[in-house]
């Protein structure tokens, strides 16, 4: 699961890394985010290898067929081993599909006796940007209105990543950008293999502190490392967590 994320490159390094021939439309001079959490605005890359665009959309995936947004399960990610056969899901990951930079992503794991969730900061020593894999689908209203949304790509975790969790987002590699966001064939057979855990030594992963837990703390600080007591357990993680339908934090923002 992937419930929280960090951007706090700016929008040079972001043209760089996603722009073609020094072009990306859409992107906008930002204030660097460190907590943004679902159903917030995050910025999303979509296009092909001859041109590609930025664009904000709600961190809140909604099928075009839902009537009523406030009647649907908060959807913020998309199981990778299902995700063409799920209703949702099936449409948007052939024909729409997007990449989300992120300067890292928060983890949770239970450790210690008293079952307490310590929060983990995992970024990519290595870059300043990683870019998950997204889907995206404009969901338009009874009265005309519309809204662009978007939910992360999850696989199983790599050997790293399940120390903490047994799921993780879905890295793309800079290579591997063109055949992710290329929905010309409108199938799904290219990218498959692409819907993989990241490379083991890609990751690192640092314990921060609790404050990371209220949406309304958003400072370079949340990503600090703390001394914990104990490391974090070796199993991989086997909550129960429903990646689909996960509850809205009360603390965040709805645009609807």
């Amino acid at each position: 699961m992937c419930g929280r994320i960090c951007v706090a490159a700016k929008a040079e390094e972001i043209l760089w890394q996603f722009g073609i021939e020094g072009q990306l439309p859409g992107l906008h001079a930002m204030p660097a985010r460190y907590n943004i959490a679902p159903t917030q605005p995050i910025l999303t890359i979509l296009g092909n290898e001859q041109a590609r665009q930025a664009r904000l959309m709600k961190w809140a995936f909604l099928p075009d067929w839902v009537k009523d947004p406030k009647e649907f399960s908060l959807i913020n990610n998309a199981r990778a081993e299902t995700i063409e056969e799920k209703p949702s899901f099936r449409n948007a990951i052939r024909q729409r599909r997007c990449l989300i930079p992120v300067s890292g992503f928060y983890e949770w794991n239970r450790t210690g006796k008293d079952g307490a969730k310590q929060p983990y900061w995992i970024s990519a020593p290595s870059t300043s940007l990683m870019a998950l894999a997204g889907i995206w689908e404009t969901w338009m209203g009874p009265n005309g209105e519309e809204v662009d949304t978007t939910a992360i790509v999850t696989t199983k975790a790599n050997k790293v990543m399940a120390k903490v969790h047994h799921r993780m987002p879905v890295i793309i590699h800079p290579s591997e950008f063109s055949t992710w966001l290329d929905t010309l064939s409108g199938r799904a057979d290219d990218i498959r293999p692409l819907m993989r855990p990241a490379p083991e030594d890609l990751l690192s992963i640092i314990p921060i502190s609790d404050r990371v837990n209220r949406v309304a703390n958003d400072d370079p600080a949340l990503i600090e490392p703390v001394q914990l007591a104990t490391d974090i357990r070796e199993e991989s993680n086997t909550g129960s967590e429903n990646e689909e339908q996960a509850k809205a934090d009360t603390d965040q923002l709805s645009l609807f």
